[in-house]
């Protein structure tokens, strides 16, 4: 069975867009998946791949990938499941919104 990986990385507020755009297309390179979530990613390893060679893998790239585009602060987190994670978004209207015109009526 495969390992998935889910990764978020929090890049230091001073990092410029170019070197936040460097970074993520790394991340593609070294196939993860940028999400809608700002800082999210995922990746799906072969079956093959130990979890510890999973997290290894995880480190590595976000490592290189920052090295990359010169980015020295960061924070990162790494999960790695044998179950794919679950993603979801809820449309409609907006809370805040919604709630104003309830006290419409």
């Amino acid at each position: 069975m495969p390992y998935h990986a889910v990764v978020t990385v929090d890049l230091d507020n001073g990092v410029s867009s170019t070197a936040r755009t460097k970074f993520n297309e790394e991340l593609k390179k070294k196939n993860f998946s940028k999400h809608k979530l700002t800082t999210l990613w995922t990746a799906v390893f072969t079956p093959a791949t130990t979890r510890e060679g999973a997290v290894k893998y995880a480190r590595d790239s976000i490592d290189a990938a920052a090295a990359l585009a010169g980015i020295s602060t960061y924070e990162a987190f790494v999960s790695i499941s044998e179950a794919p994670p679950v993603e979801w978004k809820k449309g409609g209207t907006n809370a805040l919104l919604g709630g104003l015109l309830r006290l419409q009526k």
